[in-house]
């Protein structure tokens, strides 16, 4: 079991992922939690792919997808208290 709650685990990645790209974070409700997804700029440097690697240790679940128009890393939360809400 992991020691820090749901919420501060998704506002974690949530945050991490946004100030490491300069980007703003697409939350959605998954199966067992949530789901963040982010578009990685071109050129990152680094410093900056650590930061994002830092921010998605956070998850339960996370990954990369490159595509024709970009790429995207995602990384699922489990939400572990029914009781606490999706943010």
């Amino acid at each position: 079991m992991r020691s820090r709650s749901f919420t501060a685990r998704t506002i974690a990645v949530t945050t991490g992922l946004s100030v490491a790209t300069g980007n703003e974070p697409r939350n959605s409700k998954a199966s067992t939690g949530v789901r963040v997804e982010i578009d990685l700029p071109d050129g990152l440097n680094g410093v900056r792919w650590r930061a994002i690697l830092a921010a998605l240790t956070q998850a339960d679940r996370y990954g990369h997808t490159r595509a024709d128009h970009g790429a995207t890393v995602w990384a699922e939360i489990d939400q572990d208290d029914q009781k606490e809400g999706v943010p």
